[in-house]
């Protein structure tokens, strides 16, 4: 049996005028548009201080889910009661 190597898609994420590379940790349900990623799916690579890696990951985090997943804007008015 052979075994397959994972590919991992790394990305750059530039904090404080430094590079900070990170990925996904699950390499295939990265690709589903309906997948919404959590905090714990965010892995940093090149950080050790464990107060800036929670700092960076939130940011990413935010990030992503602002623009992949935006809050939808509730109705008023007229519209608020329709079915």
């Amino acid at each position: 049996m052979s075994k397959k190597k994972k590919e991992i898609e790394i990305y750059e994420y530039d904090y404080n005028d430094n590079m900070i590379n990170w990925y996904w940790s699950d390499q295939i349900k990265k690709n589903y548009k309906t997948w919404k990623p959590k905090l714990s799916d965010v892995k940093i690579l090149n950080l050790t201080d464990t107060k800036e890696v929670s700092k960076v990951k939130q940011e990413i985090f935010q990030g992503v889910i602002d623009s992949e997943h935006p809050k939808k804007e509730k109705l008023t008015g007229i519209y608020k009661v329709r079915k």
